[in-house]
């Protein structure tokens, strides 16, 4: 989608940085790792970029995939949604995703 015909000030870029930068500034304390950017969409009113962050989190460890049992405990892949404004880039919350 092209910001410039939708209406959008902000563009995907944009979000992006700074979806990333708002995520490790507020969980920049935590032991994380392997932070990566996972999923992007826009809301279907165009107000918000929703930006899914995915890290592992070494404190909270799987012993089991599946049926198997691993030798080695693994870290849990966890995901958050940052949503930024798409107007102003601000960004506005993040949440949890559920539902992965």
């Amino acid at each position: 989608m092209n910001a410039a015909s939708s209406g959008l000030q902000v563009d995907l870029d944009t979000a992006v940085k700074t979806a990333l930068n708002f995520f490790r500034a507020s969980f920049g304390s935590m032991k994380l790792s392997d932070v990566q950017l996972e999923e992007i969409e826009l809301s279907e009113d165009e107000r918000y970029w929703l930006i899914t962050v995915g890290y592992d989190n070494p404190t909270a460890v799987d012993l089991s995939r599946g049926k198997m049992v691993l030798p080695f405990p693994m870290p849990v892949r966890k995901y958050k949604v940052v949503r930024v404004d798409a107007r102003t880039g601000r960004p506005v919350s993040i949440k949890i995703r559920q539902g992965v």
